[in-house]
């Protein structure tokens, strides 16, 4: 099947990888919450150079690379496209950091009430975070012992936007209109990503868990726009597996390896069995993601003397729950009353 037959919605189930993704996150976070839990993470033994977590963070780029860069070719205007992926993260972040400030703040500060709702930190809290600007990590007096932010899931949200924002620049410079300048520069994104993050802007120079975020977001783009030519079949996946075992004793390894796992997903992403019978209905992935983190802090300091594997089983089926209610009561209808507004003949449209 080639790339772009698979991305018909009907004939993938990449919603179940997401979901996959972002429970990793809770499995990989949990170690930071419970000390001494005596569990190693597998991902981290079996690979040597990277986590459950952040594997899933990278996956998350790289899925978004694709589908979002999908998306804006199928439909090349730069302010709906703008708009559209506002309309996708802000609505449920914002309830997010509502919980947060109003549910989870008060119930959890070692302060008064009076004293924790009359401090700048908390409604800084709650607007630098709204529109991902110069973030706030901590709440007044909540989880003052913890070395972690409150919610630590949101360091790679400014990032993706920043991706989105390129992706819109580099079209409207006209880049994505040549097909060769467009693969050489994604190229070209990954190899500095990857081999020189020096060279990255401040945001993704930070640490290696940022550097290789915009590689990875361009991984996907660079299959989006080549999507009429990448074949994704059993042939593709054994090849690249080959490929990732020579190179593993490289320095090309890492590179080798995430293309070759993110193939594999798309790969299995349509298989019949995963299609027919692992459909959801409902997208909650974002919506456990952004939680996550925060339902691991609330429990851990509820419960400090249970393990780790309450901590992660736990907080993945509470976050499932309220990843469902943030994509049916915030998250969908969002975007379909974004969708509905920027339809031809609409006011907005007519404007």
């Amino acid at each position: 099947m080639y790339l772009n037959q698979l991305l018909i919605p009907s004939k993938n189930n990449i919603d179940i990888f997401r979901l996959i993704a972002a429970l990793l996150v809770i499995y990989g976070h949990a170690p930071a919450f419970v000390e001494n839990s005596g569990r190693g993470d597998v991902v981290a033994q079996l690979l040597g150079f990277d986590y459950s977590g952040s594997l899933a963070v990278k996956f998350f780029f790289m899925l978004s690379g694709l589908l979002v860069t999908a998306s804006f070719l199928s439909k090349p205007q730069i302010g709906e496209f703008i708009v559209k992926r506002a309309a996708r993260i802000l609505p449920g972040l914002f309830v997010c950091l509502c919980v947060s400030v109003f549910i989870v703040g008060p119930w959890f500060t070692r302060l008064s009430l009076v004293d924790y709702f009359s401090s700048a930190q908390t409604w800084n809290y709650l607007i630098h975070n709204t529109f991902l600007y110069n973030i706030e990590w901590r709440l007044p007096g909540v989880f003052d012992d913890s070395k972690h932010a409150l919610n630590g899931s949101l360091w790679t949200l400014p990032l993706e936007v920043v991706c989105y924002l390129f992706l819109a620049a580099i079209y409207g410079l006209g880049i994505w209109r040549i097909q060769w300048l467009t693969n050489v520069m994604l190229l070209s994104v990954i190899y500095i990503s990857f081999f020189m993050p020096h060279l990255m802007i401040p945001l993704f120079a930070n640490n290696q868990e940022s550097h290789l975020l915009p590689g990875c977001f361009a991984l996907g783009a660079l299959f989006a726009g080549n999507q009429n030519r990448i074949l994704i079949n059993a042939q593709g996946v054994l090849a690249l597996v080959l490929l990732t075992t020579l190179l593993w004793g490289s320095g090309l390894k890492t590179v080798a390896f995430y293309v070759t796992f993110f193939y594999c997903c798309l790969y299995l992403s349509y298989q019949k069995f995963i299609v027919e019978k692992l459909k959801m209905p409902a997208d909650p992935s974002y919506g456990v993601y952004i939680y996550g983190f925060v339902i691991q802090q609330c429990l851990a300091h509820m419960f400090p003397t249970h393990g780790i594997l309450f901590n992660q089983v736990f907080s993945a089926v509470i976050a499932l729950a309220i990843g469902l209610l943030s994509w049916y009561w915030v998250e969908k209808p969002s975007t379909s009353f974004v969708k509905k507004i920027l339809e031809p003949g609409s006011l907005l449209m007519n404007a």
